[in-house]
């Protein structure tokens, strides 16, 4: 999709990030920005942006722009927060990474790890975030990629596990908001995060994993599929109340000890009533409804669309870049191109525009759309001038 300077479709809704820019680092960021949400399916990278300015400059600026840049990508992001978090007590905090599969083998940082959607490894970066809805406001906090120990020592880089990261983020997120829950899946229910959270009082809810102990006649420790072997069906109670989605119809609460966590409110979810596939949900909040845990963790999905409308339409893997801080910093404005999409009312032209559109996928085609009308009334302006 081809556009040009003359034609903006931010107004004045970037001006608030233009201290961070020296002037020509400006022009090449608002050509940056304007690549990634007009750009089709594989035409996100330095190249492919470039190449669709129709009045830009050789594609080497624009990597210049990435890989040597001087200016303050923190200060970037503050004032993204800044902008979008209206509302900062309440809501729902959650953890999560995700894989970006990538085929070069001198990306710094790239290694390969086991893909459970692939169920083999891949050669990926993997990025661990934190994510904050409440109500319509959904926002991506922070992120930063996970590199395996070996090539953390070749970078120079701080070697620092995913759970490690994870407890960096949600600190960083903490200083930001108050939220309501922490939410997260079973990988990141560690000891380290829940006595964390804990300690500072704030509820968490996560899955767990079937082979998870928990304590029972006294001092015997079983995992929570054998203990749930044990129950009868008609302990499991239907599910009445609509809760997001109608995958679970019976549910089962309790609460119990967890080796290495401590008492928790357990929920145990089926299908059907007699199946003996179950899912497992855990909160340190005893006194939690168990229809209110299963609600909370279902917030966790909006993380996940956050992850796959970045990929599908904002060319989150699209970079070619080989440095890791310049795959950073096209995340970061991968980020705020998404930021601006999901919180329109801080754009006036968006908030018209896009009226009446919810999906990420939509309002791209919506503005893709909308530079096609006007390159088209400029070219025939132009032909008119001509003729005269």
């Amino acid at each position: 999709m081809f556009f040009i300077k003359n034609i903006d479709i931010f107004g004045t809704t970037l001006e608030n990030y233009k201290g961070c820019f020296s002037k020509p680092q400006w022009n090449h960021f608002n050509t940056y920005m304007h690549g990634l949400l007009l750009g089709e399916r594989g035409e996100k990278n330095i190249q492919d942006i470039a190449g669709n300015m129709l009045d830009g400059r050789h594609q080497s600026s624009l990597n210049r722009f990435l890989t040597r840049h001087k200016w303050d990508v923190r200060r970037l992001n503050a004032i993204r927060l800044q902008q979008v978090l209206s509302n900062r007590k309440g809501g729902v905090l959650i953890v999560d990474d995700t894989i970006i599969e990538k085929s070069g083998e001198h990306m710094d940082g790239v290694g390969f790890l086991f893909d459970h959607c692939k169920g083999k490894s891949v050669r990926c970066h993997d990025i661990v975030s934190t994510f904050y809805q409440h109500g319509d406001q959904q926002v991506p906090l922070y992120f930063t990629p996970y590199i395996k120990e070996e090539f953390a020592d070749q970078l120079d880089i701080c070697f620092k596990t995913k759970i490690q990261i994870a407890l960096d983020l949600i600190r960083l997120s903490l200083m930001q908001l108050s939220p309501e829950v922490v939410v997260f899946d079973a990988w990141y229910m560690s000891k380290e995060i829940v006595d964390f959270l804990s300690s500072r009082g704030l509820v968490w809810v996560s899955s767990a994993k079937s082979n998870r102990l928990i304590q029972v006649d006294g001092d015997t420790w079983i995992s929570v599929s054998k203990y749930t072997k044990g129950l009868s069906k008609q302990v499991f109670k239907r599910i009445d109340k609509v809760v997001d989605e109608q995958r679970f119809k019976w549910i089962y609460e309790t609460t119990m000890v967890m080796k290495n966590i401590g008492l928790v409110k357990l929920v145990i979810l089926r299908q059907r009533r007699n199946s003996k596939t179950c899912t497992f949900l855990v909160s340190n909040d005893t006194g939690l409804d168990g229809l209110k845990v299963l609600e909370y963790y279902k917030k966790r999905w909006s993380i996940e669309v956050f992850h796959r409308d970045c990929k599908q339409h904002l060319g989150m893997g699209e970079y070619q870049v080989r440095r890791l801080d310049a795959v950073v910093i096209h995340l970061d404005l991968v980020v705020l191109a998404y930021t601006l999409l999901k919180n329109v009312w801080c754009n006036p032209f968006f908030n018209r525009v896009l009226e009446g559109v919810k999906s990420i996928g939509s309002k791209c085609q919506r503005l893709k759309r909308w530079m096609f009308h006007q390159l088209m009334r400029l070219s025939k302006k132009n032909s008119n001038l001509q003729s005269i």
